[in-house]
Order: C-alpha cells, then structure tokens, then sequence
C-alpha cells in the first residue's frame, strides 16, 4: 500500500502512519511465514535427495552382489585363511627362536663366556633345544668347547700376581713375545695366562 493512495482519500497523517505501521507488521508476518516455508521446502528437497542418493547407493550395492562370484570369494576366503594361518605360524616360529636366542645368550653369561659370538659359532645348533627356559644339550658342548679353547671363558682361577721391578725377561714363551708368536703359541699362552695383557 502507498502513502499517496492513502492521502487521495483525505486521511490525516498520524492515521496514515498508524494505517503504514500495521500494514509494516502483517507484511514482516507475511515475510516470516514465507520463510518458514521455503525453509521446510528446502529442507524437504535436501531430505529428497539425500534419499536419492541412498537409493541409488543401495541400487548400485545390490547389482554388485548380483555380479559377484561366490565360488571366488569362497576360494579369497580360503586364501585369506591359509595366509593368516601362516603369519601365525610364522610369528610363534619367530618367538619361539628369539626366546631360544634370549635362553642361549643368557647361558652363555652364566658360563662366563668372553665372547658369545664366538662361542655361539663352535656351538652345533641342531643338538640344542630349548625346553622350559633351558637348552637341552648345552652344558655337553659347552664343556668340549672350553676343554678345547678355554680362552674363550673367563677362568675360575684368580690371575697370577704380576710384580714389577724386574728386569728380567720379555714375558711370553721361552723368552718370544707375544707379537712373535704363532697362534697355537699364543692360545697356550693365553690358556695358561687368563688374565694375561697382550
């Protein structure tokens, strides 16, 4: 509505104010309503095509499963299992060898071994099992391999006293020094000299 229609009809201008101010207010609720109810149309339309699309998800999902070869997946299945059956074979055999590794070294510690490594090289792994944190067949080895090459174990017996302030003699056998030796010379030095400095 316009003023000038109003003011043609010879109204004053407090009542064409008054007659402006009521006819602001139902257009606002008029405006309201007409939001309101392009929102719910939208969200309406949103909800449509949401649906839509589920439907042509669960289309394309159920032409999928018509497609599908049972007898393959049966058989992926079955190769799934087969590969899973044998990352756990494979897994317990791997812990099973570090707590025979872990048992082993332990043991050879225990032994006084000097050297582990070169220990474990004399050692036949075949002979050896490990049964309840123990090897079985260790201390037999252990012990032909210390009557052979001693030296590889730390001894039982205090090391000799060695005193200074002689002038005697350059050590080693028969008066040879230890860089003048050969190696079997230096491996009876060294069994008979444990704790012998080279």
């Amino acid at each position: 509505m316009k003023t000038d229609f109003l003011k043609g009809l010879n109204l004053s201008q407090e009542v064409i104010d008054k007659i402006m101010a009521e006819n602001g207010k139902d257009i606002a609720a008029e405006q309201k309503k007409a939001e309101k109810i392009t929102q719910e149309r939208d969200s309406y339309k949103l909800k449509a095509e949401s649906l839509e699309t589920q439907v042509n998800d669960a289309n394309a999902e159920i032409q999928k499963f018509k497609d599908m070869d049972i007898d393959g997946i049966k058989q992926a299945a079955d190769d799934w299992k087969t590969k899973a059956e044998k990352a756990k074979s494979d897994a317990d055999a791997q812990i099973s060898e570090m707590k025979f590794d872990y048992a082993l070294s332990a043991a050879l510690t225990g032994a006084k071994a000097r050297n582990s490594k070169a220990v474990k090289a004399l050692l036949d792994m075949d002979g050896l099992k490990l049964n309840d944190g123990k090897i079985i067949g260790l201390d037999e080895q252990l012990s032909q391999i210390k009557e052979e090459n001693s030296f590889l174990f730390e001894s039982d017996e205090p090391a000799p006293t060695i005193v200074k302030g002689t002038n005697g003699g350059s050590g080693g056998i028969g008066g040879k020094k230890p860089s003048e030796m050969t190696y079997s010379e230096l491996c009876d030095y060294m069994e008979q000299n444990p704790g012998a400095e080279i």
